[in-house]
């Protein structure tokens, strides 16, 4: 199966390209046992009509890169939002292939987006991981399906605390924040908890 990674190009610039280096050559190292770390942004040429604005560069890859596209980004607004509960869902590495998480958008078609619970845990929702804020301070959940490179960063940079968040525990929480690649923490655009639904079992 092939793997994935999708890096903002901002104004003609990759945007995190150190943590997408160090995911991509984590996953490598592991599925396919290659040793020799590649820095991403020596393979990703930049075309032209890409510099101005903000694009998706597109990464496919097993043991060596297979393919590099380009796109322009398209925001999703996102405004309603369900925990859905399972118990056998992993996404340890960010494969190409995301039917499992386009078949709970179907199944789940009230809402914008879901919110996954692994065994009772808050995890990532399809498309970012979360940070939930309490007043004072934005924390993230300890049980993340895949440790996306926006993560990786605020958590570097102590803008964000792991902690673990259990289904009961979001609604000690005031405002939940989807965090990927293209989107930053914010707190004008980060949803109110109350108004997450809770999917029933």
């Amino acid at each position: 199966m092939k793997l994935i990674e999708t890096i903002q190009i901002r104004d003609g610039k990759p945007i995190n390209i150190d943590f997408h280096s160090a995911r991509f050559n984590r996953s490598r190292a592991e599925l396919f046992g290659a040793s020799a770390a590649l820095d991403l942004s020596k393979f990703i040429q930049i075309p032209k009509d890409c510099l101005t604005g903000i694009y998706r560069c597109r990464l496919i890859y097993e043991r060596d890169i297979e393919q590099i596209s380009f796109s322009p980004y398209q925001f999703r607004s996102i405004k309603t939002l369900k925990i859905v509960q399972l118990s056998d869902i992993s996404y340890d590495y960010k494969w190409e292939n995301r039917k499992l998480f386009n078949d709970l958008l179907l199944q789940n078609s009230d809402v914008d987006e879901i919110i996954i619970a692994k065994n009772g845990l808050i995890t990532d929702c399809t498309f970012a991981n979360l940070a939930f804020w309490n007043g004072e301070n934005w924390f993230t959940p300890n049980t993340p399906l895949l440790k996306g490179t926006k993560r990786a960063e605020l958590l570097q940079n102590r803008k964000i605390t792991e902690v673990k968040i259990d289904v009961l525990d979001v609604e000690t929480y005031q405002k939940v924040c989807l965090i990927n690649a293209f989107r930053d923490l914010d707190f004008l655009a980060a949803i109110e908890v109350e108004t997450i639904k809770i999917d029933t079992l």
